[in-house]
């Protein structure tokens, strides 16, 4: 299992087991934790994911560390585009949406500020394995909590 697998793993226990009081910044980048719908399985999965500011919720990049394929949770808010996230204690129902590269632009230098090493992720992506990174915007529909 790779580093960053166990990180995740002990990243969604700590922010379940304090409902959000700690993990919900990891080495200072936001972190959203998304509930979303296995597209196959129909099943909930929660996984932590750094996140940015937006006026209408939060947005979140399908970078998988700049590796070859999208991550599983990209497949499963296409496939279930409205499902539940907790932001540190705020619970929200969210509708997945891909913003365009114009608006991608609006918002990359704030993006890169926060967590410079999407700069490499992007990059990797593109160069190394020839795949675009989608940009999704969480657009708050209801809080919850």
């Amino acid at each position: 299992m790779a580093d960053w697998q166990w990180v995740t793993r002990i990243h969604k226990a700590v922010f379940k087991a304090t409902d959000g009081r700690l993990g919900g910044s990891l080495m200072g980048i936001p972190m959203v934790m998304m509930h979303t719908i296995g597209a196959k399985s129909g099943e909930t999965r929660s996984i932590p994911v750094a996140c940015y500011p937006h006026p209408e919720g939060l947005l979140v990049l399908a970078s998988n560390n700049g590796g070859p394929k999208m991550p599983a949770w990209y497949y499963n808010m296409r496939a279930h585009p409205e499902f539940d996230i907790q932001f540190k204690r705020e619970k929200r129902r969210v509708r997945a949406e891909q913003i365009s590269e114009q608006e991608r632009l609006q918002y990359w230098d704030a993006m890169s500020e926060i967590n410079p090493r999407i700069v490499h992720y992007w990059h990797n992506a593109q160069a190394e394995h020839n795949r675009q990174i989608p940009v999704i915007l969480l657009r708050t529909l209801e809080v919850l909590s």
